[in-house]
């Protein structure tokens, strides 16, 4: 029988099967976000992929220190699936660093609407004692 699980956007602590997803679950837990670089042509993924998409080479982990970024898109989320009901509405939104790298995660502490090329902050959360995140600040 399948087991049921909360979809959130997070990662479950209980799904590290390799230890490439391993090593970036422990580095969220210790509030570092890291991102994937293929050795052999140094495309970078940000969240991290095991493989790289252009010449499916094992990816690295090395820690993506930016912490900053400003709101390039956002959806406000009313209609949530059901597992995700309790939280709605909630802000989904994607965050340019200065890099120009993008990410995709929960904005938690908003008190107004989300502006496009607002501040935000990477913030991590410990979510229940299996899952951890990462999320945006204002």
């Amino acid at each position: 029988m399948a087991t049921e699980h909360e979809i959130y956007l997070g990662y479950s602590t209980d799904k590290a099967v390799t230890p490439f997803f391993k090593q970036f679950l422990e580095s969220l837990e210790k509030n570092k976000l890291m991102k994937g670089v293929c050795p052999k042509c140094k495309k970078e993924y940000l969240p991290p992929r095991q493989y790289c998409q252009k010449d499916l080479t094992e990816c690295q982990l090395v820690e993506f220190t930016e912490r900053e970024a400003k709101l390039y898109s956002f959806v406000i989320v009313d209609f949530a699936p059901e597992s995700m009901a309790s939280r709605a509405p909630y802000v989904v939104a994607i965050g340019e660093f200065p890099s120009g790298r993008r990410l995709t995660a929960h904005i938690t502490n908003l008190t107004s609407e989300p502006q496009v090329g607002m501040k935000l902050k990477l913030g991590f959360e410990r979510v229940s004692d299996k899952m951890v995140t990462y999320k945006w600040q204002v």
